[in-house]
């Protein structure tokens, strides 16, 4: 089971018909309406917006004052 990350519904993934592909992982939907608005913003339903650039930052200042 996954859970739809648009309306949080769980989803059985053996058996969804509708699913996407984002940033190298496969999310899966209970609807196609659902998929629609993954498809169109998907970084505001993983919280992966910006993320390579965060990752930079927390190297940053490290210890340094």
């Amino acid at each position: 089971m996954q859970t739809d990350p648009v309306c949080g519904m769980k989803v059985d993934d053996q058996l969804a018909d509708s699913k996407s592909q984002f940033q190298g992982k496969t999310y899966y939907f209970c609807s196609e309406e659902c998929k629609r608005k993954f498809d169109q913003k998907p970084e505001s339903y993983t919280g992966k917006k910006g993320q390579a650039q965060s990752g930079g930052k927390a190297h940053g200042s490290g210890g340094k004052r």
